[in-house]
């Protein structure tokens, strides 16, 4: 027989039991459920900065929008008209880069602003905007214009190119190097190579010659390839010794003579009084000897080149003197009279190879 106890609370057992259940269902699914995406919604998109030259030729035509479902709007780009997208004419400006005057103070001063913002000349700013005056005094606020790009040349889409045709350039084209020989693009390591590609993808006939003739009398054109390496006095190209000796070559791969070496430092002393050092820096030759001792004296003794030689100003020896005295050049000054064998005295500087000292000589 049942007891009422538990009759009366197995039915809430049971009811609370699936309310746990359920509570950690609902958990485990908000846990483990996969997470999506909607297209877009982590893309950057392009905002248009005027003040950085990174963002200069694109403008936003509006802001970013938020929908409902709190994902982001990529507002369209819109790309400068001055950028050129299609088709393009010789002569014409073939704009890559636009800056804008979007807060700037727009004055006679904005069109070399801009110009130096972008890193260009102001003669390559009014090449890029044919449009402005030169005084710059038609710019216009909020507006862009041209910063990078070129006027656009003829192109050798018939694969002709050169002086013959009209100066077409290869380069833009399949083949991409002029050659000299033929006036036809070409892609051939022949066709490209120093003095046979005109131009193109390549120095060019305004660096190596293509014609042979080179030199100061020719833009100092360079020779190569087909030329020889060497450009003589005349301004023609060729090898050997009437293009490349020494007095004959003006460019290029010149024969240069050995150099001969100067006679050495000590011999080229600049004393002119037998002095060496002190305030005018003099250096000993071989007029006067080539070590200039303690005294500031140049000589050849060995007490001139041993202990106390001034290495800077001479040469010295290696070889160290003792205490011993030895002779020496040096110059003894007295202020008061020396008597010589007759009557007259006098104040001088003797220059003299002695032994002796000051205080022995006779007073």
């Amino acid at each position: 027989m049942k007891s009422p106890r538990g009759t009366t609370w197995s039915p809430h057992l049971v009811l609370f039991t699936v309310i746990l259940y359920f509570a950690f269902t609902v958990q485990a699914s908000n846990d483990c459920a996969p997470s999506t995406w909607q297209r877009g919604e982590f893309e950057t998109p392009q905002l248009s900065d005027p003040t950085a030259s990174s963002n200069a030729s694109i403008s936003v035509s509006s802001p970013l929008e938020a929908n409902p479902t709190g994902n982001a709007t990529i507002s369209p780009v819109t790309i400068s008209p001055l950028i050129t997208t299609g088709d393009i004419n010789p002569g014409q400006v073939n704009c890559r880069y636009t800056g804008s005057t979007e807060r700037f103070e727009v004055n006679h001063h904005t069109c070399a602003l801009l110009a130096k913002r972008y890193g260009i000349s102001d003669e390559s700013f009014f090449k890029l905007n044919p449009g402005l005056q030169l005084d710059c005094g038609n710019i216009q606020a909020d507006t862009d214009y041209c910063v990078r790009g070129f006027i656009e040349p003829l192109r050798a889409i018939d694969g002709l190119c050169g002086p013959p045709n009209k100066n077409a350039t290869c380069l833009g084209t399949e083949f991409q190097c002029c050659n000299a020989n033929t006036f036809t693009c070409g892609n051939s390591p022949e066709d490209c190579a120093a003095g046979t590609c005109y131009e193109g993808a390549c120095a060019g006939d305004s660096v190596y010659t293509t014609t042979g003739q080179c030199g100061r009398q020719h833009g100092y054109r360079l020779c190569a390839g087909v030329w020889g390496d060497c450009c003589n006095a005349d301004g023609k190209c060729g090898t050997g010794a009437s293009f490349c000796a020494f007095g004959v070559c003006q460019l290029g791969n010149c024969t240069i003579p050995p150099t001969i070496p100067g006679p050495p430092s000590w011999l080229n002393g600049n004393t002119t009084d037998g002095t060496c050092g002190g305030t005018n820096f003099f250096t000993c030759n071989v007029v006067y000897g080539n070590c200039c001792n303690k005294n500031g004296m140049c000589g050849s003794l060995p007490s001139d080149c041993g202990a106390g030689c001034q290495s800077q100003w001479g040469t010295c020896s290696s070889s160290s003197t003792t205490s011993k005295a030895l002779p020496s050049s040096s110059v003894v000054t007295t202020s008061g009279p020396i008597t010589t064998s007759g009557s007259k005295s006098s104040s001088c500087a003797i220059k003299a190879s002695t032994t002796t000292t000051i205080s022995s000589l006779p007073r």
